[in-house]
């Protein structure tokens, strides 16, 4: 059984520019605070199949690879491999939406907890938490797509 966290807002930047910083998919610790350390796995560096590794902070790190990659629309992220976070499975999935000037934003965080029955009730209890953190995520997405250069 699965879960579901999704978070979503409007950011005061083009979606060319969100798409960007998305699409610069080995170099997500150059924006994201919660990354200290990423890396592409291979040579493809971005579009479907595109893989990289994610050393979070404090601590943890992941394996992820591109599932779904449709330009300034929608990347599907699989993440395949989880150590120290209580996730077997997990998927997210970006969407962005034109608004002008703006873009809308929305991430769907789509996993499976760790435990069994016991993991649902410590998923239940760590939703206020993730929910922050993506958040977070989105803040620190419209800060790097405001800095992209335009033209």
């Amino acid at each position: 059984m699965t879960r579901n966290i999704t978070v979503g807002r409007t950011v005061a930047a083009p979606r060319a520019a969100v798409w960007e910083v998305l699409a610069d998919y080995p170099n997500i610790m150059d924006w994201n605070d919660g990354v200290a350390k990423s890396f592409a796995i291979g040579e493809q560096l971005d579009g479907v199949g595109a893989q990289r590794k994610c050393e979070l902070t404090p601590s943890g790190a992941m394996r992820e690879t591109v599932q779904e990659w449709t330009p300034e629309e929608k990347m599907v992220i699989a993440i395949d491999e989880i150590e120290k976070i209580p996730v077997n499975d997990a998927t997210m999935t970006f969407t962005l939406a034109d608004r002008g000037e703006k873009t809308s934003v929305t991430m769907s965080y789509d996993y499976a907890p760790k435990g069994g029955p016991l993991g649902f009730v410590v998923a239940a209890m760590l939703s206020r938490p993730m929910n922050k953190g993506f958040n977070g995520f989105i803040d620190s997405l419209e800060r790097a797509a405001q800095a992209q250069p335009t033209g």
